[in-house]
C-alpha cells in the first residue's frame, strides 16, 4: 500500500489463531500497529511472534468478549495501547450447534449471538468515538457466506451473521459522512484450525475425507480459502484504496455464494 497505513492502529478480535491471526500480521506489513484480543494466552503470544516478524508493533489484550463489561473494557485499553484507533476488525466468532430448527438449543443460541452480534455491535459502539477523532477510520466486519445464504443445519449462526450484515450496513449508512467507512467480508470455507478441528471429529478417515471432499465441492474454485486471502480482503477494506466503498459484503469465499 506504498505506506498509506504505516502508523495507523488496529484492534483486531479473536486474533489469537486462524483468520485473525492472518489479519494481525497482514496489517503489520503495511506499518499498522495492532491490538489483538483473544481468549488463548498462548495463541496471542503466538500471534504477537508473527506480527513481530512481520515488523510490526503488537499489544495482546486477553478478553472475554461473551462478558460486555469485558468488550468496553477491551476496546477502552486498545485505544490507550498506542494512543489511538483507526480500524477496527470485527473477527471473533463462533458456529454453534449444527443441527435443524428445532432442535437447535437456547443456550446454543444465547452464546452464538453473544459472540457474534452483540460483541461486534458493542465494539463498535465502543470504538466509534475513538475513531472520530481521527477525522475518521475502517471497520470490517467478518461475516459470512451463511450471512447471505441459508446452510443447512446451521440456522443459528446464519441468523448471527445475517444480523453482522444488518448492523454492518446502518453503521455505514450512519457514519459514511463522517469519514468511518463499515464493511463486512464474508468468507465460504476457510482451513482454520477451527475447521480442521471439525473435520477431525468426524469418526473414520474414509469419512473425514468424504466429508471434506464435499464441502470443498461447494466452492466453485475447487478448495477452501487460506486465512492469508481473507486478511488481504480485510487490509484492502481497511486501507486507502477502498475509499468508495461503503457498506458492501464482499465475498471471499471461490465461489460458493454464486454457486
Amino acid at each position: 500500500m506504498t505506506g498509506s497505513m504505516n502508523g495507523k492502529v488496529a484492534l483486531v478480535t479473536g486474533a489469537s489463531s486462524g483468520i485473525g491471526q492472518a489479519i494481525a500480521a497482514a496489517l503489520a506489513k503495511e506499518g499498522v500497529k495492532t491490538v489483538i484480543s483473544g481468549r488463548s494466552v498462548q495463541g496471542l503470544s503466538e500471534t504477537a511472534s508473527r506480527v513481530k516478524a512481520a515488523g510490526g508493533e503488537v499489544h495482546a489484550i486477553e478478553a472475554d468478549l461473551m462478558d460486555p463489561a469485558s468488550v468496553e473494557l477491551l476496546v477502552t485499553d486498545g485505544a490507550a495501547a498506542f494512543d489511538r484507533l483507526d480500524y477496527v476488525v470485527n473477527n471473533a466468532g463462533t458456529q454453534g450447534e449444527v443441527n435443524v430448527v428445532a432442535d437447535q438449543r437456547l443456550e446454543s443460541y444465547e452464546e452464538v449471538f453473544a459472540t457474534n452480534v452483540r460483541a461486534p455491535f458493542l465494539i463498535m459502539k465502543y470504538a466509534i468515538p475513538h475513531l472520530l477523532r481521527q477525522g475518521g477510520g475502517a471497520i470490517v466486519n467478518l461475516a459470512s457466506g451463511g450471512g447471505l445464504v441459508g446452510v443447512p443445519g446451521a440456522s443459528v449462526y446464519c441468523a448471527s451473521k445475517h444480523a453482522v450484515m444488518g448492523l454492518t450496513k446502518v453503521a455505514a449508512i450512519d457514519y459514511a459522512k463522517q469519514g468511518i467507512r463499515v464493511n463486512a467480508v464474508n468468507p465460504g470455507g476457510v482451513d482454520t484450525p477451527m475447521l480442521r478441528k471439525f473435520f477431525e471429529s468426524i469418526p473414520g478417515d474414509d469419512a473425514r475425507a468424504a466429508a471434506r471432499a464435499a464441502f470443498e465441492a461447494t466452492h466453485p474454485i475447487g478448495r477452501l480459502a487460506t486465512a492469508e486471502e481473507i486478511a488481504d480482503a480485510v487490509v484492502f477494506l481497511c486501507s486507502p484504496k477502498a475509499s468508495n466503498i461503503v457498506g458492501i459484503a464482499l465475498s471471499v469465499d471461490g465461489g460458493y455464494v454464486a454457486n
